[in-house]
C-alpha cells in the first residue's frame, strides 16, 4: 500500500499512474488527492474531451470499462475517476477486474471508495500491481501543527508556532475549515510571507463551534481536558445539560452495543455496519477508537453513572453544568488520555 506522502510527491513529480485506489477516513486529503491529479492529467484545452466522472452506484462495470478504453483526443492521457467504487454489484466488479490486471496506459483511472476500510482483494491485487492504493487515515490532534506548518511551506510562507497551535484550538482537526480559514489569512497578510498570531485571530476568530457530539465522543474516548473545554461552550451556547445527557447516553449506548458484537466474535468495523442509524462516514474513526478505550464491564459501569447523574438533575438542586463536571470526572478519571 502506498503512503499519502509519496502519493503526493510523485504526483507533483509529475508521476500518473494507470490505477489509483483512494479511501479511507480523510475526505479532504482524498479530494486534496485526486484535485492534484486532475491538474497533473487534464489539459484544461480537451476536458470535455478526456475527463469522465462516473458514480458507480448508478453506473455498469461495463460503463466504467468503456471510459477507461477509450483513446484520449488531441491528449497524451484521459482521466476517468469512478466514485462510490464499493457500490459496484458482484457481475460488474468482476467485469471491472477484469480490466485492471491489464489496465490502458492511455487512461489513469481512479476508483474512490467512501469507506473507511476496502478490503476486496480481487479489486486491490490487480490495482497494487499496476498502480497504486491509498488509504487516507484521519489526522490526528498531535499531527495537526506540523499539516499546518507544512500547508505554509508548500505555499512558500512560514507561520508562527503559537499561530498554529491557535488555529488547532479553535479549529480542531477540521483540515478543510483549517485551509478556509488559512486561505483568509494569505490574503490578509497581503505581501508578508510569515503568518503571525495576531494574523490568525483576525481572520479567524476565538470561538470553535461544537455539537452534543463532540461532548459525546470526548467522553466515549476518555479525553477529559477536552470534554469540560467543550461541555463549557455548549453551555454557553444555551444547550440544555437535560439534552446533553440524553446525547451521551444514546452514544454510549451504540458503544455498548458495538462492544458486545465485539465480544462475541465480530469485527469492530462489521459492528459498526450493524447500527441503526449507521455511524455517518467522517465520524466512524473517532467511533472506533471510542469502542477501544472501553472494556464491557466498563462500559455497564458507566451507564450506572448516567443512571445516578439523570437522578441528580431531576431530584437535587445541584445545577445541570455542575452535575455534568462531575460526570465527565467520573467517566474520564485521573488516567484519562488526553
Amino acid at each position: 500500500m502506498t503512503k499519502y506522502e509519496d502519493l503526493i510527491k510523485s504526483l507533483k513529480q509529475g508521476v500518473l499512474l494507470p490505477l489509483y485506489l483512494f479511501f479511507g477516513e480523510e475526505e479532504f486529503l482524498v479530494q486534496e488527492a485526486v484535485d492534484l491529479i486532475i491538474s497533473k492529467a487534464v489539459d484544461p484545452g480537451a476536458r470535455d474531451f478526456n475527463f469522465n466522472t462516473v458514480y458507480c452506484k448508478g453506473s455498469s462495470g461495463n460503463e466504467i470499462v468503456n471510459l477507461a478504453q477509450t483513446f484520449p483526443f488531441m491528449s497524451d492521457r484521459r482521466l476517468v475517476i469512478a466514485k462510490e467504487i464499493e457500490a459496484l454489484k458482484a457481475a460488474d466488479l468482476e467485469e471491472l477486474v477484469s480490466y485492471l490486471k491489464s489496465p490502458s496506459p492511455t487512461t489513469c483511472l481512479v476508483m474512490i471508495a467512501n469507506q473507511p476500510r476496502f478490503d476486496k482483494k480481487s479489486v486491490l491485487a490487480p490495482v497494487e500491481a499496476n498502480g497504486a492504493v491509498v488509504r487516507f487515515y484521519s489526522i490526528l490532534d498531535r499531527d495537526v501543527n506540523a499539516w499546518i506548518d507544512s500547508w505554509a511551506r508548500q505555499r512558500g510562507l512560514s507561520i508562527q508556532r503559537d499561530a498554529a497551535q491557535y488555529v488547532w484550538q479553535v479549529l480542531g482537526s477540521d483540515l478543510q475549515a483549517i485551509t478556509n480559514e488559512l486561505q483568509k489569512a494569505v490574503i490578509y497578510i497581503k505581501d508578508r510571507k510569515n503568518i503571525t498570531l495576531d494574523d490568525v485571530k483576525v481572520v479567524v476568530g476565538d470561538f470553535r463551534e461544537y455539537t452534543s457530539f463532540d461532548l459525546a465522543s470526548a467522553l466515549g474516548a476518555k479525553k477529559q481536558e477536552k470534554a469540560f473545554l467543550v461541555l463549557s461552550r455548549l453551555v454557553q451556547e444555551g444547550e440544555s445539560p437535560v439534552g446533553l445527557l440524553g446525547s451521551i447516553a444514546w452514544n454510549f449506548r451504540r458503544l455498548m452495543q458495538v462492544k458486545a458484537m465485539e465480544y462475541a466474535g465480530m469485527g469492530i468495523d462489521e459492528g459498526m455496519k450493524k447500527l441503526r442509524p449507521p455511524v455517518i462516514f467522517h465520524q466512524a474513526t473517532a467511533f472506533k477508537e471510542q469502542v477501544r478505550s472501553y472494556s464491557l464491564a466498563e462500559l455497564e459501569k458507566v451507564f450506572e453513572v448516567l443512571l445516578t447523574a439523570d437522578k441528580a438533575m431531576k431530584s437535587s438542586g445541584i445545577g445541570g453544568r455542575l452535575v455534568l463536571e462531575r460526570m465527565i470526572l467520573r467517566l474520564c478519571g485521573s488516567d484519562a488520555r488526553r
